[in-house]
């Protein structure tokens, strides 16, 4: 494999960095969509295919379409890709449920792009419905093969226009387990930057540097066992390539060869050209570097490899990849490709929520609104001079963080209510301010519901809600911008987590307006020895008010927490079954604050116990 854009990771990482001091990432799944090819769709799951008497898929793969190098074909030579198709194809269609059908509870899907895998399941189906939110291509699968309970696919991603995309064509490599669902699965892409020649001279340059000064972070270290050969082509090219004969390396070729690294801009077409490109690389590549071959599906003339690069025996970081051959009858490559996983920046989690941003902004133009008003807000409050009183948060005031910590300690007037003798003195106002503004904070908990396995969002609510007692607007606003829209009207209790399902109580609404309202009177009424009657108290909190970033950013938020509060009112009524239409609820839910959202949770429909579709 001329492994070549590997040098650029290798270079840095492992000359400039101690091997010990890495962690190898296990990233994870951009499963993008399979669609069946002809446009016809067959509806099939792995459980009602393998509970029949004949042999599993036998008829099956007649029936379905599929695309090799672009054209019909009917039939695979195994169950194992039907599997993999159905799995793909289901997501393509959007069906999530049926694609997790095809997928083990513990399962593991890597896709080389993200910092961390999909473990299980549940995180699986989480991924699958964010890219499904934030995407619009689907992945044609362009060739496959398979060996046991393992299987390879060749694929490129097309957008809604059927247009295959640049640089987007990739690779994966599929485990099933003993009961023929996906058991792991790792997912490579094709890098969007080719740096080709560059990375040859950047890695060239480090191994001379490597060279004279004698340094080798992989030195001492205890060598991996290789793995036994099979004596296929492409395993006798990994084995020449390690000890660098070069004669050996381009003997496997057929002379009509194309291969394709996809660090390059293009192909190497001929058994000369690729001669004179696996030379460049030997000679860039430290004599300790070698391509260690992790696992192997021979399908015949079709042959994936999964490997990674050593140094010394140790592996480095970011340097795992993924070949997909095909061989002419004498044995011979005649077409090849390489791709590699990304690193040491994994790009993956980022262009998903970019991604997902555009798409929810064209889709809804009305989230630029909190948007706008979360960098508006996080501005003002933390950064600003003049704007609001007091110094910014970058100042680090030691008065600021006092009165931070002071009505912290009184959360909920716990500790002043019981006298408790580490309570400190603060003005009762603020603290009544205080404590009302993370009161409605935790009405929010009310509308856990909008996130749930089959709605998930960006940002997940429950850690937003428990930031809010922390930093109020500064976890909201973000959230009602990347959130995602409900689309069910059929939401039942057995949906929810159990956090969510416990917020769902009725008692949640008015036991926290209950403690706004101890809020308000305490600032009225509370601390009346220090701070005197209401004239003179309100006075003192006007003048720390003008002086006071803290507190005034608190006036903010109230104001943030009245105009936004809406926003959550009209989806969970649509969850509920209902629309914002049915009476004045919704007006009182939506737009009288605080108390209007305590009632608004206090007496809005139920939800089910079981969905309607499970009473059926």
């Amino acid at each position: 494999m001329t492994l070549l854009s590997y040098c650029l990771l290798l270079l840095a990482l492992s000359v400039l960095t101690p091997t010990e001091s890495f962690t190898t990432p296990r990233p994870v799944s951009r499963v993008t969509h399979t669609t069946l090819r002809n446009g016809q769709s067959v509806a099939y799951s792995p459980s009602s295919l393998l509970a029949s008497t004949v042999p599993p898929f036998e008829g099956l793969l007649e029936n379905i379409p599929f695309l090799v190098k672009g054209k019909p074909s009917v039939g695979r030579n195994s169950a194992g890709e039907a599997i993999v198709e159905g799995f793909l194809d289901a997501y393509n269609r959007g069906d999530i449920a049926a694609s997790l059908s095809f997928v083990a509870d513990d399962c593991e899907f890597e896709d080389m792009t993200f910092i961390r895998p999909c473990q299980g399941r549940d995180q699986l189906e989480r991924r699958l419905r964010l890219l499904l939110d934030a995407f619009s291509q689907t992945a044609v699968i362009d060739d496959s093969t398979s060996e046991g309970k393992k299987v390879g696919i060749k694929f490129h991603l097309e957008s809604d226009e059927k247009q295959t995309n640049e640089n987007k064509r990739g690779a994966a490599f599929f485990e099933l387990d003993d009961q023929d669902k996906i058991a792991s699965v790792r997912w490579f892409v094709e890098p969007s930057s080719k740096m080709g020649e560059g990375s040859l001279v950047t890695l060239s340059g480090a191994t001379k540097i490597m060279e004279t000064t004698g340094y080798n972070p992989a030195k001492s270290k205890t060598p991996v066992s290789p793995r036994s050969s099979t004596n296929t082509a492409p395993e006798k090219y990994f084995e020449a390539w390690t000890r660098r004969d070069m004669d050996a390396a381009v003997s496997v070729f057929a002379d009509d060869v194309s291969y394709d690294d996809t660090a390059f801009p293009k192909p190497f077409t001929g058994k000369e050209k690729l001669r004179e490109h696996l030379l460049k690389c030997a000679a860039a590549f430290p004599s300790s570097f070698t391509f260690d071959v992790d696992d192997i599906i021979n399908g015949g003339n079709k042959i994936v490899v999964r490997w990674h690069v050593s140094n010394g025996g140790e592996q480095l970081p970011f340097t795992q990849g993924c070949s997909f051959y095909e061989l002419d009858r004498n044995g011979l490559i005649r077409d090849g490709i390489d791709f590699l996983e990304e690193g040491p920046i994994k790009t993956g989690g980022m262009t998903l929520f970019l991604e997902s941003m555009k798409t929810k902004l064209v889709k809804e133009p009305a989230r630029v609104v909190p948007l706008i008003a979360w960098v508006a807000y996080m501005y003002i409050v933390f950064f600003s001079d003049g704007i609001l009183p007091g110094a910014n948060a970058l100042q680090l005031e030691q008065r600021t963080w006092e009165e931070v910590r002071d009505l912290s300690l009184n959360f909920f007037l716990v500790a002043p209510l019981l006298k408790l003798s580490f309570s400190p003195i603060v003005h009762p106002m603020l603290e009544g301010v205080f404590n009302l503004l993370l009161s409605w904070a935790a009405l929010f908990a009310g509308f856990l519901s909008d996130d749930r396995k089959d709605k998930p969002n960006l940002l997940p609510m429950f850690p937003i809600v428990v930031g809010m007692q922390f930093l109020t607007s500064a976890f909201l606003l973000p959230y009602l911008t990347t959130r995602s829209t409900e689309s069910r009207s059929d939401v039942s209790l057995k949906d929810l987590s159990r956090v969510a399902q416990v917020c769902e109580s009725r008692a949640l609404g008015p036991v926290l307006a209950g403690v706004g309202t101890g809020s308000i009177i305490w600032g009225f009424v509370g601390r009346f020895a220090e701070f005197g009657e209401l004239s003179e108290r309100w006075s003192s909190f006007i003048d720390l008010l003008s002086i006071d970033r803290v507190g005034s950013s608190f006036i903010v938020d109230l104001a943030i927490f009245a105009l936004f509060q809406a926003w959550f009112v009209d989806d969970d009524l649509k969850r509920r079954g209902f629309t914002s239409d049915n009476g004045g609820l919704a007006f009182v839910g939506k737009y009288i604050p605080f108390f209007g959202m305590a009632a608004y949770l206090a007496l809005r429909p139920a939800l089910p116990s079981k969905s309607m579709e499970s009473e059926d």
